[in-house]
């Protein structure tokens, strides 16, 4: 049996630059199966630390906690229970010191350990250093491969920071509130119950939202911008989802569809799907991520919904949400299915039709108490094959300067790879500012002009580790900001939007640093990769087994190297471990081998092992897929289809 632990955090945000977010989402934080992971109808039981929390005493940490379990039980639509293990508290205080012997127990505990962090010490342990300063807490469910609980959520484990409630204050040390402390918890417990991040009402973190937009984001947004512990309605869909309470459910409705790329077949996978009251669309809001279930059809499901009248959206995921911050099954890294080729934002206007960007013409859609809406299929895929240039291949060009200023802006013509380097210490007329106080000059300036409407791919890469560079899309004389991305530290920067026929610039700027940089600007479909072949080996024991996968690309407008990798190198051999794949060279063949001696260890244990095979570009496209090598045929079997003609 081998655990695994997904944890999620929530970290301590201070600022955004304007532009930055624009998403919104949720759904289950586990999948197997294609069905969604939880405790199923077992009990959450927890035990707690022995230690304090910052300057709260053991004994108020545990009656904050207590208050707050019950907020999330107390949903009428769900059947979540909490339950306090016997003995309640355990053996010790976790430290940095000791935290190993529950935090990286081999074997479950048969319980969740509630911690308690007093000054970030273990955080900065368990993540790295500098995360007891950042991560106000985490938490995840942890699953098992085998045995009765395979497919449920075992246990749960929690960690709280109390180095934002010590009642000290400084740049090195930042504090919190009490309030700000208890939504830590609430959100960390949604995500030990099984709930993946939820992110609606993004404008809230943009510059000049008022505090009235921001209390009104979900309380599972990956990032803390209010001190409110509230259970929004998109938290309340998200936990009745996974534990449904049927007698209840009859008063609300549901909405099933898909979300499809402009052919009307193809499966988005990774987008954001929201439904939106249209007499309080901020706080009467359900999201779902396309495809949350991964049965890679592009499905949605908009649970327990209120009676009413909704508007339908979708839009693409951000760049900023990825890994322990992710929303949805697609956003491990920037190079993950929801950030290839997204979606355009806009409105559900009808089945199997485009969608709007004008709200006046989207589709009422009306819910009634036990409504079981389906085919809700929204084509919102942008043509994957759209130019304006006529060019078929990214040009690559070098920055000319000046370029800092928009009569000044270097002009390009799109697709286009710019080589350049910048500075923080360069000069520029625009210049962008931060709520608190912060600034950001924009000193390299590129315009470019489109005949029809278009989605461009603005790619931003650099050298640097030390620097930080930020992205920025504004009209044609950079009156307005259209767009901007500005990732932590030393992150790529991403821009996709849908624009009207016009001129356009894009602006880059360092926050922090010195470095060269290359600007890759596309039109249309961002690259993308499909990982194709068997899933499943069933062994012959006295040979080396293998498969061949075929790694196919689209939208290679020029020559991408791409390297294959696994989770277990030593346990199998890879023939081509990377290759280039290009616009005339689409297709390669990747031979997996077990080994003779892999095959041993696999019929010795007799369990069924599954190894990821992961292919990932120089251009950022890439995908992985799940082979599954069984000692027999009878586990493989069981996850087949079974297949029958449909007479109608």
């Amino acid at each position: 049996m081998k655990k695994t632990f997904l944890i999620l955090i929530l970290t301590f945000s201070t600022f955004v630059f304007s532009g930055l977010l624009n998403v919104q989402a949720g759904g289950p934080l586990v999948v197997k199966g294609n069905m969604s992971v939880t405790y199923g109808t077992r009990p959450y039981i927890y035990r707690y630390d022995k230690g304090t929390l910052g300057m709260f005493s053991n004994s108020e940490t545990v009656a904050i906690i207590e208050d707050l379990y019950m907020s999330w039980q107390s949903v009428k639509t769900t059947e979540i229970k909490f339950e306090m293990d016997n003995p309640g508290f355990l053996d010790f205080d976790i430290t940095s010191s000791n935290y190993k012997t529950i935090l990286d127990s081999k074997d479950l505990l048969g319980y969740t350990p509630v911690i308690f962090d007093t000054d970030g010490s273990i955080l900065d342990l368990f993540l790295g250093k500098g995360a007891g300063n950042t991560v106000l807490g985490l938490s995840g469910p942890v699953t098992v491969n085998s045995g009765p609980l395979a497919n449920q959520i075992a246990e749960s484990q929690a960690v709280f920071n109390g180095r934002f409630v010590n009642g000290i204050k400084t740049p090195s040390d930042p504090e919190s509130s009490i309030d700000s402390l208890k939504g830590t918890i609430i959100h960390e417990t949604g995500h030990g119950l099984g709930l993946d991040h939820s992110q609606i009402n993004i404008e809230a973190i943009k510059a000049g939202a008022t505090q009235e937009l921001r209390d009104a984001v979900p309380l599972m947004f990956p990032v803390a911008v209010n001190e409110l512990s509230l259970i929004r309605r998109d938290d309340a869909s998200a936990i009745s989802f996974l534990y449904p309470n049927d007698s209840e459910l009859g008063g609300f409705g549901r909405i099933d569809g898909k979300v499809l790329r402009q052919d009307g077949k193809t499966p988005v996978l990774g987008a954001n799907v929201i439904a939106k009251n249209i007499n309080d669309s901020k706080l009467e809001a359900i999201s779902c991520v396309s495809d949350f279930l991964k049965n890679n059809t592009g499905s949605f499901t908009l649970f327990a919904v209120p009676p009413g009248d909704y508007r339908i959206e979708v839009e693409p995921i951000d760049l900023s949400f990825t890994g322990g911050s992710g929303v949805g099954p697609y956003t491990s890294s920037t190079t993950d299915l929801s950030f290839q080729n997204p979606v355009p934002k806009g409105f559900y206007t009808g089945p199997n039709m485009n969608i709007t960007s004008d709200s006046a013409e989207a589709l009422i859609v009306s819910v009634k108490e036990g409504d079981a809406i389906d085919n809700i299929n929204i084509v919102a895929g942008a043509a994957l094959s759209t130019s304006t240039s006529g060019a078929t291949g990214l040009s690559d060009i070098d920055e000319t300067e000046p370029n800092d200023s928009p009569n000044k802006a270097q002009v390009v013509s799109l697709p286009v790879n710019i080589s350049g380097n910048i500075s923080k210490s360069d000069d520029g007329s625009i210049e962008l500012a931060s709520e608190d106080g912060q600034s950001l000059v924009i000193s390299d300036l590129f315009k470019f002009t489109l005949t029809s409407s278009a989605t461009i791919n603005a790619l931003l890469t650099f050298e640097s580790k030390d620097s930080d560079l930020d992205l920025a899309l504004f009209n044609g004389d950079a009156s307005d900001i259209l767009e901007s991305s500005s990732q932590t530290g030393s992150s790529n920067e991403l821009i996709t939007k849908s624009l009207s026929p016009g001129s356009y610039i894009l602006g880059i700027g360092a926050f922090k640093g010195s470095t060269k940089y290359k600007l890759s600007i596309s039109v249309g479909g961002a690259p993308l990769l499909d990982l194709s072949g068997p899933d499943s080996i069933v062994l012959i024991p006295t040979k080396a087994n293998g498969v061949s996968l075929t790694a196919k690309a689209s939208n290679f407008d020029t020559k991408s190297k791409c390297i294959v990798s696994n989770d277990s190198m030593s346990e199998l051999q890879i023939k081509p471990k990377s290759f280039i794949l290009s616009s005339s060279q689409s297709k390669k063949k990747i031979r997996v081998t077990v080994p003779l001696k892999t095959v041993r260890s696999i019929l010795s244990e007799n369990t069924d092992k599954t190894y990821t095979i992961d292919v990932t570009c120089q251009n950022g496209a890439s995908d992985q897929k799940d082979i599954k090598v069984s000692p027999s045929l009878d586990t493989t079997v069981a996850l087949k289809k079974i297949w029958r003609l449909n007479n109608k």
